[in-house]
C-alpha cells in the first residue's frame, strides 16, 4: 500500500506540469513545479525498492513515471516527432540555432543574478573579459556594486549603463545593463509590472536594430500572484507571436482583442528584442511556457537543443546547480549560436552566457 501511495504522490506531482497556466499562481504550485526535473531521483528510488521486494505491478507504475520523466528531459536534446512533443507541453523548435557553428562574429551576451549586490566584481569582469561580453544584463544590482564594478575596472569593458528605474517593487535591488558601444536609445523602464523596472538598450547590427532588456520577475517567496503576473508581463517587450501571421486555429487559446495593442505595435516593429534575465521560471512552469506561447519570444537554450543550462542554486559548497531559471529569449529574426553558464563567487545564480547572430 505504501509503495502504491509513494507512486500516486510521484504522479501528481508530474501533473503539475501539465495544469492550465492560470493555476500556478497559488503557493505552494509554482516550488513544486520547479522541483520537477529532480522527480526521477525518488522515481528511481522506489523502483529499485520495487525490484528489491517483488512488487511488480508497482515497479511496472514506477517505470512508466521514470519513462515519462526521461521524455521530457529528452526533449531538451532531441527533435522530437510532433505527437511525442506535444505530451511534453513543449512548442516545436524554430530550426534557427546553428549548431555547431562557429561563434566568432556573432554578439555575446551574459546575464546574472548578483544577489543582493554580493556578487564578487573582479570575478564579473574576468567573466566578461574571458568571454568577450558585448551587453552584460545584471539583476539585484544595488549602487555600490555598480561603484565596485568600475573602480575594477569594468568600464574599459562596457563604458555604457542603463540602470532600471529605483522604485518600491525593486526585488532584491535594481535590473542593469551594460553596454561595449553606446545605445541608439534607451529606457529606464520600459513595462509595467510589479517587479524591479526593465531597462532596455536598443542597438544596430548592420541593418537590424536589437533592444535589449533586463528583467526580474519576483520569486514566488514574494507573492504567487505577483510572480505570475510578472512573467505575463514579459509578452510585451517580445510583442504577439505568429497568430497575426496567420489564420487562428481553435486551439489558439487568446483572441486578437486579448493581446495588448503595444504588444502589436512592437512585433509590427523592425526591432528585435533579447530578454536576458532571472526568470524565477524554468519550461516546466504552465506560465513560462504560456508567454513562450502567446509572445514572440522563443527561449535560446531550448532551441539549440544541446540540454539544460542550469543556473540555480549555486551557492551550496556540494550541490551543483539544479534547476535553469536565467534565460535568453529571443524573437524570430535572430538565431542562437552558443551557450553555456558560469559560476561567479557571491551570487547564488551562475551566469548565462549566450553567443547570437541575426537570422
Amino acid at each position: 500500500m505504501l509503495l502504491w501511495l509513494i507512486c500516486a504522490v510521484i504522479a501528481i506531482w508530474m501533473a503539475l506540469r501539465h495544469i492550465p497556466s492560470r493555476w500556478d499562481v497559488y503557493r505552494p504550485l509554482p516550488e513544486l513545479i520547479a522541483l520537477i526535473p529532480l522527480v526521477w531521483i525518488p522515481t528511481a528510488v522506489i523502483l529499485l525498492v520495487c525490484v528489491l521486494v517483488g512488487a511488480v505491478p508497482q515497479g511496472i507504475t514506477a517505470a512508466a513515471l521514470l519513462c515519462v520523466q526521461g521524455l521530457w528531459h529528452a526533449a531538451m536534446v532531441l527533435d522530437m516527432p510532433g505527437p511525442l512533443l506535444r505530451l511534453t507541453g513543449l512548442p516545436e523548435r524554430r530550426s534557427t540555432a546553428e549548431h555547431g557553428a562557429h561563434s566568432g562574429d556573432a554578439l555575446r551576451v551574459m546575464t546574472l543574478n548578483c544577489r543582493f549586490g554580493r556578487a564578487d566584481p573582479i570575478s564579473v569582469i574576468r567573466t566578461v573579459r574571458d568571454n568577450h561580453i558585448d551587453v552584460l544584463a545584471l539583476q539585484e544590482v544595488t549602487p555600490e556594486l555598480l561603484q565596485s564594478l568600475e573602480t575594477a575596472g569594468l568600464g574599459t569593458e562596457l563604458p555604457y549603463t542603463v540602470t532600471g528605474a529605483s522604485r518600491d517593487d525593486d526585488n532584491g535591488g535594481s535590473n542593469a545593463l551594460l553596454l561595449r558601444v553606446e545605445a541608439n536609445s534607451s529606457e529606464e523602464s520600459s513595462i509595467t509590472l510589479p517587479a524591479a523596472a526593465i531597462p532596455t538598450a536598443t542597438l544596430t547590427l548592420g541593418e537590424t536594430s536589437i533592444r535589449f532588456a533586463s528583467a526580474h520577475p519576483k520569486s514566488p517567496g514574494r507573492g504567487g500572484r505577483f510572480w505570475h503576473q510578472g512573467i505575463q508581463s514579459l509578452g510585451e517587450l517580445g510583442g504577439s507571436s505568429s497568430y497575426w501571421d496567420s489564420e487562428p486555429t481553435p486551439s489558439d487559446a487568446w483572441s486578437d482583442q486579448q493581446i495588448p495593442a503595444s504588444a502589436k505595435t512592437r512585433r509590427a516593429s523592425a526591432v528585435e528584442t533579447v530578454l536576458l534575465g532571472d526568470l524565477n521560471s524554468s519550461l516546466y512552469h504552465p506560465v513560462f511556457r504560456s508567454l513562450l506561447r502567446t509572445s514572440s519570444f522563443f527561449d535560446a537554450s531550448y532551441e539549440l537543443g544541446k540540454g539544460y543550462h542550469y543556473t540555480f542554486p549555486s551557492s551550496w559548497r556540494w550541490i551543483p546547480a539544479l534547476i535553469e531559471i536565467d534565460h535568453v529569449l529571443l524573437t524570430p529574426g535572430l538565431r542562437p549560436v552558443a551557450m553555456k553558464s558560469l559560476p561567479i563567487p557571491g551570487s547564488d545564480h551562475r551566469a548565462l552566457v549566450a553567443s547570437i547572430r541575426v537570422a
